[in-house]
């Protein structure tokens, strides 16, 4: 049962902003969409940084999901007061559950969620996602190069995936962006 998963922080997180996204919608339950919505809106976190690394436009893919969430059906009153999580939400969170096992992670976060919404996300969710580039093989191995053999064994890892992009400079992105002055007068050294 979801009571017995361990999530981290940014999952939890994850999970509370898609049931109040359905209950500001209207939605009486929590469906995949939210999920994936509550994601994207996460901003920098790891998900983001999975589907930046697949290629995915994460502006067009929210404006994607923004729009079908607005084509839910809604309602008012109090049973959209507090929706609860329909059976492919709780698909997600099992397939989630079954990936952080899978990695040997003794929590599920949001990497493991939006594998598991890629995988079991439903029409609307794994299709938007695949049409992104972003299929559960490809998420996969983008995970393997963002978190490298590091397994998730905090309640808040995601500090620690990035900590070289966190606390670094990548010169070379920044020589191709041109954001570096050229060498001038160190021929020597340069050759």
């Amino acid at each position: 049962m979801i009571m017995d998963i361990q999530f981290t922080t940014k999952a939890q997180d994850a999970l509370g902003a898609a049931v109040r996204i359905a209950a500001a919608n209207g939605n009486p339950q929590v469906e995949p969409l939210h999920l994936l919505d509550s994601l994207l809106q996460q901003g920098e976190g790891i998900a983001t940084a999975l589907l930046e690394a697949v290629g995915a436009d994460v502006r067009t893919l929210t404006a994607q999901v923004r729009q079908a969430l607005s084509a839910l059906p809604s309602a008012q009153g109090s049973s959209v007061a507090s929706p609860n999580l329909n059976q492919a939400s709780f698909k997600v969170i099992n397939t989630a559950q079954e990936l952080a096992k899978e990695r040997g992670d003794e929590y599920v976060s949001t990497e493991h969620l939006l594998i598991a919404l890629s995988k079991d996300g439903g029409p609307g969710v794994s299709d938007r996602l695949a049409e992104a580039g972003a299929t559960p093989a490809a998420l996969l191995d983008a995970l393997q190069k963002v978190r490298g053999s590091a397994r998730v064994t905090t309640q808040d890892p995601e500090a620690s995936f990035q900590a070289l992009e966190k606390y670094g400079v990548d010169l070379t992105a920044r020589a191709r962006e041109g954001k570096i002055d050229p060498v001038i007068g160190r021929d020597e050294e340069v050759r």
